[in-house]
């Protein structure tokens, strides 16, 4: 089997790699069971709520392997390559240990009936087993409760700002969507941030029944910017008992310094000293969020906001950095969001509007974004692919600032263009926070 015969073989499984969560925990249970209950032989931080979660793991997986721990990274969905969502010290799996996974548990996923992400997390958690790590840092896929990556006895769990999203799946109100996302609240330790009050209450409900001690941010935690420009943000983290100043943190979006006291707090407490604190926030990257390039005549912002939380938040990242600098959006956004709230978030930006639709099948049809456009957007356009909508948005009359933004997918599909291979995305760089692709 071929490392793309693997991969082909493993988002053809029930449910694809788009699919909606189905209830039960019989089957990654199983899975694990029949390997050995891998994810037994490391300690365990799971990180969920809706927006922020994938950037907490990846700085607390830098931060954990800044102090010399031996760190497993998994993520959701991938950008470029299938490899990006099993990592081991920030390097992704390799092509032949996806063929050696898949091939292990072919017979095992057909008797179960496992989904897709089901098998991907099985498949990582034996990988972290076999190369021997000493912490795994697993991003929930899904809600909490029922997903896949609640599994095992957590040392620390972590749940980022929680939103409105995949109402379909997790409940119409942001109440019951909180009670599915802080089900992962269930040992050790958990941090949280600062939520609206129904969801913070849920989140203190679900502690208090469990016995599981609660950091909240806003209430027990607090993170203070001293400096925010393209060259990263310096920070301060403080929490009783302890405070740490003049934290760098490369990871540029005005919503990262709440997600970066998030991290820090978590590898507090797992006995992660300061310096290991610093070093990792400093060198730690996550691609597609807030992801600045250096273009000619401007900048390229990437970032993979897909509902409206995260457009809210890019919308205030963009002012933050660039102030009132006109801004060409180029936007592609999944049937199953709320495009036009999405939308609205992003208008009071926008010179430009350049619509698309990404590669994923479920991408929505320009034509329908372009019904729910505000009508306070000069110029809305459709382009039928990505990369001809990126030429378009270089193309006069152009603005300074050309942002990518409403799926991962299309940020994704993005990056591959630039990048021109299907190369795994990095988690680490050095000290430079702004990049230069073109």
């Amino acid at each position: 089997m071929t490392y793309a015969e693997a991969v082909a073989r493993l988002l053809a499984l029930r449910g694809g790699e788009h699919a909606g969560m189905r209830p039960g925990l019989e089957r990654i249970e199983g899975l694990l069971a029949a390997l050995g209950h891998p994810e037994r032989r490391y300690r365990l931080v799971q990180v969920g709520g809706t927006n922020g979660k994938g950037s907490v793991a990846a700085m607390l997986a830098a931060i954990l392997k800044a102090a010399g721990h031996r760190v497993g990274l998994y993520t959701s969905p991938h950008l470029v390559s299938f490899r990006e969502r099993i990592r081991v010290n920030g390097e992704a799996i390799s092509e032949d240990d996806v063929v050696d996974g898949v091939e292990a548990l072919g017979t095992l996923v057909a008797r179960l009936d496992a989904t897709m992400f089901e098998t991907a997390t099985a498949l990582a958690l034996d990988h972290f087993a076999r190369e021997a790590v000493d912490v795994a840092v697993l991003e929930v896929g899904l809600g909490g409760r029922l997903d896949a990556t609640t599994v095992g006895v957590p040392a620390v769990t972590v749940v980022t700002r929680i939103d409105l999203d995949h109402q379909a799946v997790l409940g119409t109100t942001l109440r019951e969507i909180a009670a599915e996302k802080a089900a992962i609240i269930r040992a050790g330790v958990a941090v949280a941030a600062s939520q609206a009050p129904e969801a913070t209450a849920v989140l203190v409900r679900r502690a208090t029944e469990v016995g599981v001690p609660l950091l909240l941010s806003g209430r027990d935690l607090s993170v203070t910017v001293e400096h925010r420009g393209l060259d990263g943000q310096l920070i301060g983290c403080a929490a009783p008992g302890w405070s740490i100043a003049r934290l760098r943190l490369g990871m540029l979006g005005s919503y990262q310094p709440e997600n970066a006291l998030l991290a820090v707090a978590a590898a507090r407490q797992l006995g992660v000293g300061d310096a290991a604190i610093g070093d990792g926030l400093g060198r730690a990257r996550w691609p597609g969020r807030f992801q600045v390039l250096a273009r000619a005549g401007g900048w390229l912002v990437l970032d993979g906001a897909h509902n409206p939380g995260g457009a809210r938040a890019l919308a205030a990242s963009l002012r933050d950095f660039f102030g009132d600098a006109p801004v060409t959006f180029v936007v592609g956004i999944l049937r199953d969001k709320d495009a036009r709230a999405m939308l609205a978030e992003l208008a009071p930006l926008a010179r430009r509007l350049i619509l698309t639709a990404s590669s994923n099948p479920r991408a929505a049809d320009p034509a329908a974004l372009r019904a729910v456009v505000p009508g306070s957007v000069p110029r809305a356009e459709i382009v039928s692919s990505p990369v001809e909508a990126l030429a378009m948005a270089a193309r006069p009359p152009s603005a300074p600032i050309i942002c990518v933004a409403g799926s991962l997918s299309l940020v994704g599909d993005v990056l591959r263009h630039l990048a021109g291979s299907d190369t795994p995305c990095s988690v680490e760089k050095g000290a430079d926070s702004v990049e230069s692709l073109f």
